[in-house]
């Protein structure tokens, strides 16, 4: 059985060098230690250095830890700790810079890309967490399968699009069966992608089948006032007038509350406002079942839902456009 436990672990990113030097020398800095009052040991100092209190206590010989941002940005590494951190932690303020001296006995493992495409939606999602440390024990798959895969495959990278075509390709060289094929893409893509990166990726897709559309991700800062993420935009017998379907994207599994209705609803007045009149609001939920979830259907009839077995045969579709089959 597996006992390791796995974490992020955020540094100051102003002293990338500084960190990354240490690093390499066995030792994983820490900031909130420039008085020798906050030594954990002997903690007396009441500042933010009792946010390292858990780290302290907690990270055992073994555990492995993601770094964001190390050894550069856009980089995430995987460290290793070589001693119970509680019993192999030392304390001493870097002269130079008057500051970090937590010190936690680690290793550098490897590196790997945010972008890289062996890395799940779900390590992209957590690693958006601005805490300083957290656990990912329920991610333990995901970094095992980054552990296990070549540093020269690790630094790749690829935007979004290149993400879906590469899933694509993937799948239907592993199924031949129409609806194989369909639930391959679909599982790996769930895998692939988070809520935004979803919403990307189904622009990518929604483009290739339906090129003469204009077809944008709109979501962002405006997105409380339009409850759209992706607008398809369809010309209009008068010029300066349009038609247009308003697409709002969760990526939720299980039950799903009505307040999704609430949000695809304020697309109605806004982009009338914009001369575009609504003619279909779609909320696409990438994980839920329709029969989980039948209230939805049956609380507001202007709205459509697309539930998971529906987005696998919208995703079969953007594959097979890809690849060139029919």
């Amino acid at each position: 059985m597996d006992n390791k436990n796995y974490w992020c672990y955020r540094v100051d990113t102003s002293q990338l060098n500084f960190f990354w030097g240490q690093l390499n020398e066995g030792r994983l800095r820490q900031g909130w230690g420039w008085d020798e009052k906050q030594d954990l040991r002997d903690f007396k100092l009441d500042e933010g250095a009792g946010r390292n209190l858990p780290m302290f206590n907690r990270v055992k010989n073994g555990d492995i830890l993601l770094i964001p941002q190390l050894p550069a940005w856009g980089d995430v590494a995987l460290v290793e700790a070589t001693e119970d951190w509680n019993k192999g932690y030392t304390f001493e303020i870097d002269k130079a810079l008057g500051d970090y001296g937590h010190i936690f006995p680690a290793k550098y493992l490897k590196k790997f890309a945010r972008a890289n495409e062996h890395v799940t939606g779900n390590l992209r999602s957590t690693l958006k967490n601005p805490s300083r440390f957290w656990n990912i024990n329920h991610y333990s798959d995901d970094v095992t399968l980054l552990l296990e895969t070549q540093v020269t495959e690790l630094s790749k990278t690829q935007d979004y699009n290149s993400r879906l075509e590469s899933t694509i390709g993937n799948a239907f060289s592993e199924a031949f069966d129409e609806t194989l094929f369909a639930n391959k893409l679909y599982n790996k893509l769930t895998e692939q992608f988070t809520r935004e990166e979803w919403e990307f990726a189904l622009v990518h897709g929604l483009k290739k089948i339906f090129p003469f559309y204009q077809i944008e991700r709109v979501g962002g800062k405006e997105e409380i006032n339009h409850g759209t993420d992706i607008l398809i935009k369809l010309p209009g017998i008068i010029s300066n007038y349009g038609y247009a379907i308003a697409i709002q994207v969760k990526d939720y599994d299980g039950f799903v509350g009505t307040d999704v209705i609430a949000q695809i609803n304020k697309a109605d007045k806004y982009w009338d406002t914009e001369n575009l009149k609504l003619i279909e609001k779609i909320v696409i939920i990438t994980k839920a079942k329709k029969d989980e979830n039948i209230q939805l259907l049956e609380q507001d009839k202007s709205v459509k839902f697309i539930f998971a077995n529906e987005l696998k045969q919208i995703l079969a579709e953007i594959g097979k456009s890809f690849i060139g089959v029919k």
